[in-house]
């Protein structure tokens, strides 16, 4: 059995292209998106449609921007909110997806497969089994992995953090698949994973796939993207230049103080900026 599993594509349609290309060579028997098709970049749309045309059986799994999505989709824009310029890349993706926002409630959280070959299992999730948000990576120590992972399986797969790991903890396989659309490891290729199943046993591998970059990044700008979802899109662009974070590291700093209405998101991302 060949498995492959991509996650955190955030609408970059030319690192989407490749990496579908990269499987069907490889000659995957299933496909799973494990979370992150959508938003945090420009073309949610035209991503979610090229792979219903290019993977019909693909099995779509929810992240933290599907979640994202459907929360700015079901409530309405205030803005007098001190956040509100931050939401409102998620709301334009929201707009953007139009009517297939209401294929995304119809996704699962979590694929569990304890059936194949051996008595093989497998755990699919976006974050790990406590929620979409809480990510798998080499910083996590040993003795927090149980909780994260719950009931033992042979093979966990987790993504979120942008970032691949494998690791081996207790009989089991850990990996993060990393990220199609935006890796934040200084290495600008599409990451995804590849499980090969055989005589019960999972071998894994983080495969890396060159892409069209500056196709990628002029998409911000021909869909409108950086012009019209707020300030936020400039640092998310920055981090596909770069390879690295600034999304985050930005809401650490400045998120608690944004909320108290002590600073602006526009004024707090170009106090960020300067610090570069």
């Amino acid at each position: 059995m060949k498995l492959a599993v991509l996650s955190d594509v955030h609408g970059n349609v030319p690192a989407l292209g490749a990496v579908l290309e990269d499987i069907e060579a490889w000659g995957a028997d299933l496909v799973i998106v494990n979370g992150d098709l959508v938003s945090r970049g420009p073309c949610s749309l035209e991503c979610l449609h090229l792979l219903q045309r290019q993977v019909p059986g693909v099995h779509l799994l929810t992240g933290n921007h599907e979640s994202y999505v459907l929360y700015c989709a079901d409530t309405p824009a205030d803005p007098a909110s001190p956040t509100h310029d931050i939401d409102r890349f998620a709301r334009w993706a929201a707009a953007e997806l139009g009517d297939a926002v209401e294929e995304i409630r119809n996704w699962d959280d979590h694929l569990d497969l304890t059936d194949l070959e051996e008595g093989a299992s497998v755990h699919i999730t976006h974050g790990s089994r406590l929620g979409n948000r809480d990510g798998l990576s080499v910083r996590v120590p040993d003795e927090d992995l149980p909780e994260k992972l719950g009931d033992p399986r042979d093979l966990f797969i987790g993504s979120h953090t942008h970032k691949p790991m494998l690791r081996h903890f207790n009989g089991s396989l850990v990996v993060n698949t990393g990220s199609v659309g935006q890796p934040m490891d200084e290495d600008p290729r599409a990451a995804y994973g590849r499980f090969t199943l055989q005589g019960g046993r999972w071998q894994a591998e983080i495969r890396r796939v060159a892409y069209d970059k500056a196709r990628a990044e002029q998409d911000f700008i021909d869909s409108g993207f950086l012009a019209e979802a707020g300030p936020v899109p400039a640092l998310i662009h920055l981090e596909l230049q770069q390879s690295r974070a600034h999304l985050g590291p930005w809401r650490r700093a400045y998120l608690a103080a944004i909320k108290a209405g002590e600073i602006s998101v526009v004024e707090s991302i170009a106090r960020y900026r300067d610090t570069l």
